[in-house]
């Protein structure tokens, strides 16, 4: 049972990650005008958060049955670090935007792709040591 919620927890946080990142959020911003894709985008965020922080939670408890305490711990640092960017970070960008202050905005939105590509690099690691 741990072995299955792992693999299916983290195979389900690599894959709404990569769909958001590589599908959806290029989709919306390459067919939609300017001032309806990034409303539109902003409001995808919570929900996404919400999914990679529930995943992230499945995988590890999956991990921690399945007697991969390190992998469970790292699991948990990913809904840690996806709840603060959602409950906080979300929320600090989206005042600089309304700010106007665009150089803020820029140096912020950069944080949390980097804080995003990390995550992503994680799961990768661990679904590959897994699968090992």
């Amino acid at each position: 049972m741990g072995g299955f919620l792992a693999v299916m927890g983290l195979a389900a946080l690599l894959g709404g990650m990569l769909f958001y990142g590589a599908v959806m959020t290029p989709l919306v911003f390459s067919k939609l005008p300017p001032d309806v894709a990034g409303p539109f985008i902003r409001a995808a965020f919570p929900r996404y958060y919400l999914y990679v922080t529930t995943a992230a939670v499945i995988a590890s408890f999956g991990l921690l049955i399945h007697g991969k305490p390190w992998y469970a711990l790292a699991t948990i640092l990913i809904a840690g670090a996806t709840l603060w960017l959602w409950l906080e970070w979300l929320p600090h960008i989206n005042t600089l935007r309304a700010a106007g202050n665009q150089p803020a905005f820029d140096r912020a939105h950069k944080l949390s792709v980097y804080a995003n590509g990390a995550e992503f690099i994680v799961v990768i690691l661990l679904l590959t040591g897994l699968a090992a």
